[in-house]
């Protein structure tokens, strides 16, 4: 008798924030075991795909900082091209 194994689907993350800055885009991720996972569309976060550190750039580092200002405050930052 074979034994047969349903694979399960994927469940994708959930978007937790979406921060865009003049050319890029950093999404803050909530995996499926309740870790934080950061991500931006710029070559240099691409490029570290190999390695074992923590995936960084400074659009993921300026997407962090207004992050923290809006928890402290409790606020969401409006962006400069919308207030004119």
């Amino acid at each position: 008798m074979a034994i047969r194994f349903r694979r399960r689907r994927q469940v994708p993350n959930e978007v937790i924030g979406t921060y865009s800055f003049t050319s890029r885009t950093v999404q803050v991720l909530r995996t499926q075991d309740d870790r934080i996972l950061w991500t931006c569309d710029c070559e240099k976060f691409r490029r570290q795909n190999g390695h074992r550190e923590p995936l960084w750039c400074k659009h993921i580092a300026k997407a962090a900082a207004r992050r923290s200002l809006e928890r402290l405050t409790r606020r969401v930052a409006v962006s400069r091209a919308l207030e004119n």
